[in-house]
């Protein structure tokens, strides 16, 4: 089955560079350590959509490069909201600020190292996608971020948290 995954990726992921191997460390969260890159040229916006009738949300995060030179990324695939996935990652907080607990992870879970590689021009975007599961009606808060690296130092990419809205 790892064949066919390292197979059918390189055409899903578009310009991207893909490496890899499996890894067994769990998704980073809102907690984890990292360092935010001084002078960073990119800028970030969260945005969600929800499914109507399902309670689904898609989240995404969009990086803009607003200075003058290429800037290179380079992020991983990890655990985040009960699955495997590219980032961006996500936590929610119930509207009185309470942390919402995502789902449980399967006995032994473990997502593929995909280690990726994109370069953005001066003024391009790229938006990150990720759905999570159903949630039950109310108002959340959603922070997403991007962990990876920046000119090659450690470099989280945060979000201001927005509002959403689950009918």
């Amino acid at each position: 089955m790892k064949p066919l995954l390292i197979l059918a990726l390189p055409p899903l992921l578009g310009s991207c560079a893909l490496l890899g191997t499996v890894r067994d460390s769990l998704s980073p969260s809102a907690a984890s350590p990292a360092v935010v890159a001084p002078g960073s040229p990119l800028t970030a916006q969260a945005g969600a959509s929800v499914a109507p009738g399902a309670g689904a949300v898609a989240a995404t995060l969009t990086l803009r490069n607003t200075g003058q030179q290429p800037v290179t990324l380079r992020y991983a695939a990890g655990m985040n909201w009960g699955n495997c996935g590219l980032p961006p990652f996500v936590a929610l907080a119930r509207a009185g600020g309470e942390p919402l607990p995502p789902p449980a992870l399967p006995p032994g879970a473990a997502c593929p190292e995909l280690l990726l590689s994109r370069t953005l021009a001066p003024g391009e975007t790229l938006t990150l996608r990720r759905t999570l599961p159903p949630l039950p009606p109310g108002t959340y808060t959603l922070s997403a971020w991007l962990d990876g690296q920046l000119g090659g130092q450690a470099a989280r990419v945060t979000a201001p948290p927005i509002r959403v809205q689950v009918p």
